[in-house]
């Protein structure tokens, strides 16, 4: 009986070191997984490109890479690219290329770390990064429209909450990374381990500007129920478009979202209804 006893204190010791193994591994290593940069080349935009590269000095004392294409005149929206973790600021480019067919602008923002540009990424790095991002584009764009995906819309979302947006555009949105972490990884105290945790729905209060939220309702990695819980946060100050049949994580290399950008900037989609939509060009 005695050995029994025994064997169990150990294997409940030995269950104890591993998973504390386990989340200390976790701890130590969170922005190796949450932050990917899948490029380290500081690359220019194509000869034929309507974009062109800026230099932007951040607090770090660094300098960052942004593609950006001027809009015809500052009284026309610039839209200013937020991309997600696995991402760069190619991303967005052909997007990018839409909008200024329409004649409005696009900066492709870009993150230390990412696309060869110094540093390492944390969520307050991020934020310094597009903070003098949007004071560069300041001087040259008129009214800004901040398109943030995934990983980018707790970027686009924090800088919207400090005043420096006219209108936000989120894709496949989280509400945290926290609540993120704890629906992926139950079993681990995601909630104590987290160091960045982008809590895009404490910022909700704090957010005036007209909200658009587009999510694939059978998104792989962002639930479609955290979108629609930001926009039952935001009531009547956003605009929630479930998007039906629509495969994977990224809408926006499926669907004419520019298009569906425009409308909505021209008051053409002003309803906060959640039917989904098959179809939104």
């Amino acid at each position: 009986m005695t050995r029994i006893v025994f064997s169990g204190i150990c294997i409940t010791l030995v269950a104890i070191l591993l998973y504390s193994g386990l989340c200390a591994f976790l701890y130590f290593r969170q922005r190796k997984l949450i932050y990917l940069s899948p490029s380290s080349v500081l690359d220019a935009p194509p000869d034929d490109s309507i974009f062109r590269s800026v230099q932007i000095d951040v607090p770090s004392g660094d300098r960052l890479i942004v593609w950006v294409a001027a809009p015809a005149s500052r009284d026309v929206p610039t839209v200013v690219f937020f991309h997600g973790n696995g991402a760069d600021r190619r991303d967005f480019a052909e997007m990018g290329e839409a909008l200024h067919q329409r004649g409005w602008g696009a900066v492709l923002a870009s993150y230390r770390g990412y696309s060869g540009n110094p540093g390492e990424p944390t969520e307050e790095g991020l934020m310094a990064d597009a903070r003098a991002t949007l004071v560069a584009a300041g001087s040259f764009c008129g009214p800004l429209i901040l398109w943030g995906h995934s990983l980018g819309s707790g970027v686009a979302a924090r800088m919207a909450s400090e005043g420096l947006a006219t209108a936000l555009v989120l894709e496949a949105p989280y509400t945290s990374l926290t609540d993120l972490a704890a629906l992926r990884f139950p079993m681990l105290p995601a909630r104590w381990i987290l160091i960045d945790t982008f809590d895009t729905a404490a910022l909700v209060p704090r957010i005036g500007v007209p909200v658009l939220i587009i999510h694939g309702m059978d998104d792989p990695e962002i639930p479609v129920s955290m979108g629609l819980k930001l926009a039952n946060l935001w009531g009547a100050r956003a605009c929630f478009m479930p998007l039906e049949g629509c495969v994977g994580h990224s809408p926006h290399h499926i669907l004419d979202l520019p298009a569906v950008v425009v409308r909505w900037m021209n008051g053409e989609l002003s309803s906060s209804a959640v039917e989904p939509v098959k179809s939104v060009a």
